[in-house]
């Protein structure tokens, strides 16, 4: 394991915490991100079995699942969010079995889960392909596998993935952030998944520039652009892309 991987998992374990708490509560206030959210979740709010959310932060999605039947699990690299995360469903007094660890080492067996689910976490994992396969691995067959991605040929994605770059030379780390093209997520899920499906949501227009930070959101102002969740080739031009699929039934042999 070499050092700026290292580096990488000590920003996120120890100092990553207390930055998603502030972040977290502002994103919080943005109808567009609320609005983003809650179409991504829709698709898992019919599960009543086994659920793991990767990356699970303070348990703001998590706690959302509203079926009192449904076993929920989450992991997290950060030991703030896993610390916060434990005292919200303290608060709510719902149970909540959490773990400490990355999204390339689930340590879960295989087949355990009805849904597994990641949100705005992906793209600071540096190998989102083994985080992918660990999270196939641990849905059960036939089981629903969701996640997003920054879109590496948009601006928002591009820029704030300079900047991260521009502050690290300067002495401010601010985590790493991964990027990544429609088709090559595709290839990344089509090895394991029997159905899926990609979208893109917030298309074209810059959702947040650095510096400028939500000064420079100018999808607010076109709700259209902001809200558009869409399978056709304007995914291409989107900010986010969003897939959602169906793990493959084992084969017989």
């Amino acid at each position: 394991m070499n050092e700026p991987y290292n580096s990488w998992k000590s920003f996120y374990r120890k100092q990553y915490g207390g930055q998603w708490r502030g972040f977290a509560q502002s994103l919080a206030k943005q109808p567009y991100h609320v609005r983003y959210q809650n179409t991504c979740l829709a698709s898992l709010q019919h599960i009543t079995g086994r659920m793991l959310e990767v990356g699970v932060g303070r348990g703001d999605l998590l706690s959302q699942m509203p079926h009192e039947s449904c076993g929920l699990y989450g992991c997290d690299l950060s030991e703030g969010n896993i610390a916060g995360c434990a005292e919200r469903f303290s608060e709510l007094q719902r149970e909540v079995y959490l773990c400490h660890t990355d999204a390339e080492n689930i340590p879960y067996l295989s087949d355990s889960f009805d849904a597994v689910y990641s949100l705005s976490v992906m793209w600071y994992v540096p190998d989102y392909h083994t985080a992918i396969s660990e999270m196939f691995r641990v849905a059960k067959p036939g089981g629903l596998v969701l996640f997003d991605m920054l879109n590496a040929f948009h601006i928002t994605s591009i820029s704030n993935h300079l900047w991260r770059m521009a502050c690290r030379v300067f002495g401010r780390e601010l985590g790493h952030t991964s990027l990544a093209s429609p088709s090559s997520l595709l290839d990344a899920i089509k090895p394991y998944a029997s159905e899926y499906n990609l979208y893109g949501n917030y298309l074209l227009l810059p959702a947040g520039l650095p510096v400028l930070k939500e000064t420079g959101n100018l999808c607010r102002f076109v709700p259209s652009m902001a809200y558009a969740m869409t399978e056709s080739p304007l995914r291409g031009l989107s900010h986010k892309l969003l897939v959602v699929a169906k793990k493959k039934q084992h084969e017989i042999t």
